[in-house]
């Protein structure tokens, strides 16, 4: 415990002034004054209380701070048990840089960009919603020498031309970090543990006082064909990076040729710091993260139904009027365009199914007691080409709304009947195909794709086969049971991208996750 030399109460680190600052009189000491002032010398053990949440099991350290009331990874807001323990200190620590307020403000940023972000994160999150945890890393050191032969193509003009190029690599990088913490999420710790060399400090208790940290109890060992990996990964970047032939390579059978060639050690412990919020949601656990020192943000982001669907009928009114000026709007022409949405938002829901999916893999993989690197090399190059790829997902919702005006305006165009009857059994045969066939090997298709599928099926043998002699009125009533069943979809799809953005409740050691009331 670090105590104020001027007034005698606790002092904590402060990440703004980057030294410790008393509560009270507002009293400031450099980390290095404060040391010598303790008498802190470098120990095999430091002492530190030991919180223990009684529902999910999941622990953490803490230095001159107060009884934890609430738990960051399963949301309980419960009292912790506190018990004294002795731990290992790390070799080094990233100190926080980012401030409490500072994190808060990003986050209630972030949600701003997001119209229909569920309204419980902006009612219940607050500044004091996030707590700061030093994450435990393990630290390698990974080599990689041998050959390699890399495939690539160039296209000029309409020709595609293939190579293949022969590569060296002789490479070795220290501070590879992975995270060392059954209890933090990989999938949150691994997505912003990026933190330079240069923020590494040798560790003191001091960068601890006032803030919680994770213990290692994970086998470094466990993790060397990670270490291994990563030198290949980047020894690969580093040799394609001067390759200036022009040529797009791929490096992936290069990376499985290589990686029993590379060595790797584990070279000591580390703490990085996160700030970390965690809210209950149902059986579930929305969290949400910052890196304490660079102040990259990862979050959960639910969305609110309702929201969503006020603003989608905003937008849907005034387009209807605009589509009703400009275009004919046939009753066969409704129905088209009704199918139309009803596959765009089915293939929407698959995209979301294989993504929940993959989830719980990730989750049962985590659960695990193997550990499949290239798995978790594969999911990583899945996570960084998911983050990276919003831009050409918003791009292409944009491309499909404007197919789908030209499409209408197209098939306002048709007086042939025959025309309308091709397309209305082609389009629920593709539907029939997306459904059944789109999503094999997923969950079965939820109840609102099935009703769309339906519908259609009757809008088809209406329009065929014509049983109300050409009444418009009956053509309205399935097109607008179509387009019921895609607001069906669409709730469904807003379904399985909530419980996408969840957790499931931690169950640390032999607890069940969670309370009673879950």
């Amino acid at each position: 415990m670090y105590s104020c030399p001027g007034c005698g109460s606790t002092m904590v680190f402060d990440p703004a002034g980057q030294q410790l600052k008393c509560g009270m009189c507002d009293r400031t000491e450099s980390i290095e004054s404060a040391d010598r002032r303790e008498a802190r010398q470098a120990s095999n053990h430091v002492e530190m209380d030991l919180f223990t949440c009684p529902n999910c099991g999941g622990t953490v350290h803490a230095m001159n701070t107060t009884a934890a009331s609430f738990c960051s990874y399963c949301g309980s807001s419960v009292m912790l048990n506190q018990t004294r323990s002795e731990v290992t200190p790390p070799d080094t620590i990233a100190p926080f840089r980012i401030t409490r307020d500072q994190c808060f403000e990003q986050y209630r940023e972030m949600l701003k960009k997001s119209l229909c972000a569920d309204h419980r994160l902006k009612n219940k999150v607050t500044a004091e919603s996030f707590r700061g945890i030093y994450v435990p890393f393990h630290t390698y050191s990974a080599g990689i020498t041998g050959s390699a032969e890399l495939q690539g193509q160039e296209t000029k003009g309409n020709d595609t031309y293939y190579y293949s190029t022969t590569v060296e690599l002789n490479h070795r990088y220290d501070d590879i970090r992975h995270d060392a913490s059954k209890e933090m999420p990989d999938a949150l710790s691994e997505r912003i543990a990026r933190v330079p060399d240069e923020a590494f400090k040798p560790f003191t208790p001091a960068y601890m006082s006032g803030f919680y940290a994770d213990m290692p109890d994970t086998n470094p060992n466990a993790y060397l064909s990670f270490a291994k990996a990563a030198a290949v990964r980047e020894g690969l970047k580093d040799v394609m990076s001067t390759l200036q032939d022009g040529c797009s390579y791929s490096s992936g059978d290069a990376e499985k040729k290589l990686i029993p060639m590379a060595t790797a050690e584990h070279t000591g412990e580390t703490l990085v710091p996160y700030w970390f919020m965690s809210l209950r949601s149902g059986n579930r656990v929305l969290y949400a993260v910052q890196n304490g020192y660079t102040g990259e943000m990862a979050a959960d982001t639910p969305m609110d139904i309702t929201r969503f669907g006020l603003i989608t009928m905003c937008i849907a009114i005034p387009l209807f009027f605009i589509f009703n000026t400009f275009l004919t709007l046939r009753p066969e022409m409704v129905m088209i365009i009704a199918m139309l949405l009803g596959i765009g938002a089915q293939l929407v829901v698959n995209g979301r199914r294989k993504a929940v999916k993959e989830q719980k893999l990730k989750e049962e993989m985590a659960e695990s007691s193997e550990d499949d690197m290239t798995s978790r090399m594969r999911q990583r190059k899945r996570m960084e080409n998911r983050t990276s790829g919003g831009t050409w997902f918003s791009l292409g919702g944009i491309g499909s709304a404007v197919l789908l005006a030209l499409a209408m305006y197209g098939i306002s165009r048709v007086d042939d009947i025959d025309m309308f009857y091709l397309a209305s059994l082609a389009l629920t045969v593709i539907m029939a195909a997306v459904v059944f066939f789109g999503g094999k090997k997923m969950s079965r298709p939820p109840l609102g794709s099935i009703a769309a599928l339906l519908a259609m099926v009757a809008g088809t043998l209406i329009l065929i086969g014509d049983p109300f002699h050409s009444d418009d009125t009956a053509m309205y009533m399935v097109s607008f049971a179509i387009l019921a069943a895609v607001v069906w979809e669409s709730i469904d799809l807003l379904l399985l991208h909530n419980r996408e953005c969840s957790n499931p409740l931690p169950q640390f050691d032999t607890h069940q996750g969670g309370e009673d009331n879950a």
